[in-house]
């Protein structure tokens, strides 16, 4: 019997059965958060957050079973946490070689199957002697006796008293009277959840103290503001006294009606400008003034 292949044999058992404790443990404690969640009611919790606030209520068809959002929300959040205790359980295990496991458990092999196995691939008659020794004693070593049986149990007995409450909950329906708001009042109370600001509450600004004798004047503190920022440049709208207020949107101009007047009658003939002038150059004046004569008597 070769020794290396028989040690990486006996390392893939013992893996194999870490396996199957933390699988136990893990189905032991997400059986018991899921119990504990539905005897506290934190389904009602889920309407709070407003992820699952417009999810509430729905269920899920599975093989010909509705099974409710709020179940489906609950497993995983148990999944989670009960991955996460596993872990922490688990993580201080001591991953004892199998070859010390063995030693431990056949003490004629002590010291002989790590010399032997350090040595597998020498060639000489001692080390082929020690070889044929160990060789023969492995040949009563068993994988199964390295699983630890009672913890197994253990973990099978945990599981059936688990589901059993789980059901006697569940058929019976079980659980606290807490509500929604039961919920949020427990969480506005922890120490570390910041208390939510009243946006109701007024605040008192201090003033200069002509401000607070009462001769703060008469500026509109609920009106328009009076100073916009337009590229990072204050601007400001407020007319000075006196100014008046202009005209309104929808304000319209008086409309003033002026009668028609007649011209008076009488054959038409030319008339001079109002904005004429006799102004000639000079030694010019008779020639300008005959030439307009003419032009009217034609």
């Amino acid at each position: 019997m070769d020794v290396r292949d028989f040690i990486k044999k006996q390392e893939s058992a013992l893996r194999k059965y870490r396996r199957v404790y933390r699988i136990l443990d893990f189905i032991t404690i997400l059986i018991i958060l899921y119990t504990l969640m539905l005897l506290l009611s934190v389904d009602q919790l889920l309407p709070l957050i407003s992820y699952f606030e417009v999810r509430t209520g729905n269920s899920y068809d599975l093989t010909g079973v509705s099974i409710a959002f709020e179940t489906v929300v609950m497993l995983l959040m148990a999944a989670f946490l009960s991955m996460i205790l596993t872990f922490l359980i688990h993580i201080r295990d001591k991953r004892t070689a199998a070859i010390l496991q063995i030693e431990e458990k056949y003490p004629e092999l002590k010291e002989r199957l790590r010399t032997a196995y350090d040595n597998s691939n020498a060639d000489n008659i001692i080390v082929n002697d020690l070889l044929q020794v160990v060789s023969f004693s492995l040949t009563k070593v068993r994988s199964s006796d390295f699983l630890r049986k009672k913890r197994i149990t253990l973990g099978i007995m945990l599981i059936l008293i688990s589901v059993s409450a789980l059901t006697f909950v569940t058929f019976y329906n079980i659980h606290t009277d807490t509500t929604s708001e039961d919920w949020k009042d427990l969480i506005d109370r922890l120490p570390f959840i910041p208390e939510e600001e009243n946006p109701d509450d007024l605040v008192e600004m201090g003033g200069d103290d002509e401000e607070q004798n009462g001769n703060g004047g008469n500026e509109d503190l609920t009106g328009e503001p009076t100073v916009v920022v337009v590229d990072g440049t204050e601007v400001d709208l407020s007319l000075p006294p006196g100014t008046g207020t202009g005209f309104s949107q929808n304000e319209e101009s008086e409309e003033i009606l002026r009668e028609f007047e007649d011209s008076p009658g009488g054959p038409p003939e030319a008339t001079p400008s109002g904005t004429y002038y006799e102004e000639f150059p000079d030694g010019y004046e008779s020639v300008i003034r005959s030439y307009f004569e003419q032009l009217a008597e034609e």
